[in-house]
């Protein structure tokens, strides 16, 4: 089962490359979004590897992954604030979220490589065939 998080956020990150290279100044809200979604399936497989079953909610998910890694846990829950935050609190002032939305985003590509090495601790890409 941990294969087909792997694979699904392997689709994601696919996704958000091309979304970069194709729109490398626009979309930063739905960038910051993948960018949550890409980590947080990765950290799927950290949570199936310890028989931890996946729930519906992000919080009990970043809560079961904490108990098994704070450090990847801190990271996966500033991606999913980042994209909560781009998804929902955008709409007052549009100038200003663009601002954030890049801000979001840089960030969100050192935390994302971050947690898709450190995840690699409890289940390795080799272990994908």
């Amino acid at each position: 089962m941990p294969k087909n998080y792997y694979n699904k956020s392997t689709h994601n990150k696919l996704f958000l490359e091309n979304l970069c290279e194709d729109y490398p100044e626009d979309y930063f809200d739905w960038k910051v979004t993948v960018q949550f979604y890409t980590g947080l399936h990765r950290c799927y497989c950290v949570l199936v590897s310890k028989d931890k079953e996946v729930q519906q909610s992000h919080s009990k998910n970043i809560k079961n992954l904490k108990g098994i890694d704070k450090d990847i846990a801190y990271k996966l829950s500033k991606l999913y604030k980042n994209s909560r935050q781009s998804r929902y609190d955008g709409f007052l002032d549009e100038e200003a979220m663009l601002r954030i939305n890049k801000i979001n985003f840089n960030d969100g590509s050192t935390l994302l490589k971050s947690i898709e090495t450190e995840v690699k601790k409890y289940y390795s890409v080799s272990s994908v065939v």
